[in-house]
């Protein structure tokens, strides 16, 4: 399986990145090919709202002429992708925001009947870290997260999120939730 993931953390080395590790490693032990992108190393801008990217239905499309493009093939081409992210003020990064929205260049037809997505079918797993407890904290992240990839309609494989990312104990939790993530991944 060729593996994508996706880390909307500014911090290239921080707990997202421990976490991601640990799933790359595991995903890698069982014959898995695995691509690790940070989008604090690309060049990306927000959504214009333009509506230009319904031009062409057949591929992702955005006048801007951004690295976003790139992702985009990437995860067209990939059997699976996880994107990954801090909670930052109950929500994901502004890096992660920002290439969340443009997700909407891959929305075929919206509005209509016949809406769908060229992602449409896709696995997808959200993957985040905070410092707090889950509940009032990043619950939300998983609502966004759920929301949009079913409206892309994509085969949403789990929301996982390893709280406490300071606190005793934290390892453990990456590895018990990198590993259920691994898990269904691969059994989806």
């Amino acid at each position: 399986m060729n593996v994508l993931m996706i880390s909307g953390s500014p911090r290239k080395h921080g707990k997202t990145f421990e976490v991601l590790s640990k799933t790359r490693d595991e995903l890698q032990k069982t014959g898995n090919s695995v691509e690790l992108i940070h989008l604090i190393d690309t060049k990306m801008n927000g959504c214009l709202g333009c509506n230009r990217c319904f031009e062409d239905k057949e591929r992702p499309y955005c006048i801007q002429g951004d690295e976003a493009q790139m992702l985009f093939d990437k995860i067209l081409t990939a059997d699976a992708t996880i994107y990954a992210s801090p909670v930052y003020a109950f929500s994901f990064t502004a890096q992660m925001k920002a290439f969340l929205d443009r997700h909407y260049c891959l929305v075929t037809d919206p509005g209509s009947q016949d809406q769908s997505s060229l992602i449409e079918g896709k696995r997808v797993a959200m993957l985040a870290t905070c410092c707090d407890p889950i509940e009032k904290n990043a619950d939300l992240v998983s609502v966004v997260f759920d929301r949009l990839f079913k409206r892309l309609k994509c085969a949403i494989i789990g929301e996982y999120v390893v709280e406490g990312s300071f606190s005793d104990g934290f390892d453990s939790r990456a590895e018990r939730v990198s590993s259920q993530l691994v898990n269904d991944l691969v059994s989806a």
